[in-house]
């Protein structure tokens, strides 16, 4: 699936409705929290206007030596002060909070939404996943960009009842508002830059954490350890962090410089106000108060303008996280598909006609004119040398790729037709990148059941007596309710045993439509793997409705399939029983008698091609 036509730049129409939805999500979290911030924001609003004024009156009450303007001056510089101290304090704490749990919301909807795409394209092609990077460290602001920019307006606000005030000692001091315009600008033009080198860093970032990930990591460190490739996966990863250090470094000088230029106007033009209102005190044109009400609001004019740029510069890098977040509902929103349900009970089978497929941004096709009628009872093998296309046929048949050519029916309906989530409940599969999940023994098997319930305790001791799981596991200290891996304190299982009970969680659905064992048993023995295919091919034998597809490198389980296809640089070689092939005398002839050759014959003759 190709990238949606949303733009990096978020249109008007989608930051109104990702603002709305945000607004909905501060008001479910907390209701009462999100009233008194609202409160506490139109406070400060008069706070600034309190202070200058109080301080006005204070100046002049002393000329005037009147007690009631002296306490009134006093009371609106306390109450302002209040406001802007203590209320400003307690508004910072609540707004903290509210995003923060915000964000949580808000980063659940991003995974959920990565989680629920059909396809797998939008995690192996690198723009997507640059993208995906982004918008994970950018949620935090983007919770919290509503709120910047209700402070954002009523720091404006406040900004205008200063300057209406100031107006009072000059219609010229008006002119004041255009100060705030020059730090604004070039404020947005900074912005603007290191938004630039945040998407351009992105790539860099996510290969630094991936290559750092690999040297602490229990699964890889070991590798990493015992090769000595630890130092220089160090040294990749810190030229990756160097270079993006570098990009931003370079986008921050720039955005410095915008921003000095915008507070070097600012600053200019408020040393010229503050003379205009000195040289109109010295005519006896304004009171001393007026110069007092001028140095506070000019004084405070600058931090309100430089919240109102901090404000709006924290909105426009939540911008940059929503162009990426309705990038993300846009790509979702055409992945899922409606359609109809996948059939309880194949039929006809499972048909691939012409079928191609070619991954994202790859030159050449992975699969090219697969033709394959998969029947309902049969386990079919498919073999190959490594990159032969194996893995991507898999994919396609369950459905994490779409083919990009031909077609695949399931009894006689197209793929496309059938909604993705109804044909994914009719699949189960093992894999040899199985997934070890820390849960007890019997939920890291149950969890492979499909809809929203696990699979009741007779299916789990079912599937762990299939996957021959069932004695070790018994044998553990609490049997199935056993806490499986160390990370969480519990008993830690050899690769072996955790991918048989990989198998078991895939045997859980036994009335699967389509059931993939892709090198599901690479880490068994030789004999584990063919007691265990030979168990498990007497008891589908009898599955009628479902169709078995087995990869594996081993040929002494590929002759026990109903059907093997031989894949070839993509393609389908030949296909028909071990004894078809083997009379053919072909591809699958050389690869099943070069490994029978390797046990069966000495060290000197193993040596000879057949």
């Amino acid at each position: 699936m190709t990238e949606p036509r949303t733009t990096r730049t978020a249109p008007l129409a989608g930051r109104v409705f990702v603002l709305g939805h945000l607004v909905r999500l501060t008001w479910r979290t907390d209701r009462t929290m999100t009233l008194l911030l609202t409160a506490l924001m139109l406070s400060q609003t008069v706070a600034v206007a309190l202070t200058g004024l109080s301080q006005r009156w204070l100046v002049d009450s002393v000329g005037l030596d009147t007690l009631s303007g002296l306490v009134g001056a006093v009371a609106a510089g306390a109450v302002g002060y209040a406001l802007t101290a203590a209320c400003g304090r307690v508004q910072a704490n609540i707004l903290v909070d509210l995003s923060d749990r915000v964000d949580v919301k808000i980063s659940e909807e991003v995974l959920t939404s990565v989680a629920t795409i059909p396809s797998l394209d939008h995690l192996e092609t690198p723009g997507l996943l640059n993208r995906l990077s982004v918008l994970r460290r950018g949620t935090p602001a983007l919770s919290a960009s509503a709120w910047r920019l209700a402070d954002a307006a009523a720091t404006v606000t406040s900004v205008v009842i200063s300057v209406w005030l100031l107006m009072d000692v000059s219609v010229l001091m008006g002119l004041l508002a255009l100060l705030t315009l020059p730090p604004l600008w070039t404020g947005h033009r900074a912005q603007a830059v290191l938004r630039a080198a945040r998407d351009a860093g992105a790539e860099h970032q996510r290969l630094e954490r991936g290559l750092h990930h690999l040297c602490v990591d229990s699964a890889t460190s070991q590798e990493a350890r015992i090769t000595g490739a630890g130092a220089v996966l160090d040294e990749e990863a810190d030229r990756a962090w160097t270079a993006s250090v570098r990009t931003l470094y370079r986008a921050d000088l720039v955005a410095s410089c915008w921003r000095l230029a915008g507070w070097a106007c600012f600053t200019v033009s408020y040393l010229g106000a503050l003379a205009l209102v000195l040289h109109l005190a010295l005519q006896g044109s304004a009171t001393l108060g007026d110069l007092m009400l001028a140095l506070t609001l000019g004084s405070r004019l600058r931090s309100q303008v430089r919240i109102t740029v901090d404000s709006l510069g924290k909105v426009s890098e939540a911008c940059q996280a929503l162009s990426h977040y309705l990038w993300l509902r846009a790509y979702a929103r055409e992945a899922r598909r409606s359609g109809a349900s996948a059939p309880r009970t194949l039929t006809g089978g499972i048909r691939l006609d012409a079928v191609s497929f070619t991954y994202p941004g790859a030159a050449t096709p992975a699969l090219t004119g697969i033709d394959l009628d998969l029947r309902p009872g049969t386990t079919v093998a498919l073999v190959g040398d490594n990159g032969a296309g194996k893995s991507t046929l898999v994919n396609l048949l369950i459905g994490m790729h779409e083919p990009t050519g031909g077609t695949m029916t399931v009894d006689g309906v197209p793929v496309t037709a059938i909604a993705p989530e109804s044909w994914r409940d009719r699949c189960t599969g093992a894999f040899q990148d199985f997934v070890a999940f820390e849960l007890t023994a019997r939920e890291s098997v149950a969890v492979g059941a499909p809809g929203d319930t696990c699979a009741p305790p007779e299916a789990v001791d079912d599937a762990l007596r299939r996957a021959g799981a069932d004695r070790f596991v018994a044998a553990l200290p609490d049997a199935g309710d056993t806490q499986l891996g160390r990370v969480h304190g519990g008993v830690e299982l050899s690769r072996g045993q955790w991918q048989r009970v990989a198998l078991a969680r895939a045997f859980v659905r036994r009335d699967a439509a389509l059931m993939v064992l892709d090198e599901p048993t690479a880490a068994l023995d030789p004999q584990a793997e063919h007691d265990l295919y030979e168990r498990f091919t007497q008891e589908t034998g009898g599955r009628e409705s479902g169709v078995t597809v087995l990869v594996t490198h081993r040929f002494s389980t590929v002759y026990m399939a109903d059907h093997i296809v031989v894949l070839e640089k993509g393609r389908v070689s030949e296909q028909g029983t071990h004894d078809a092939l083997m009379d053919r005398r072909g591809r699958y002839w050389k690869l099943f008698t070069t490994q029978a050759r390797g046990y069966t014959l000495p060290e000197a003759d193993r040596k000879e091609e057949p």
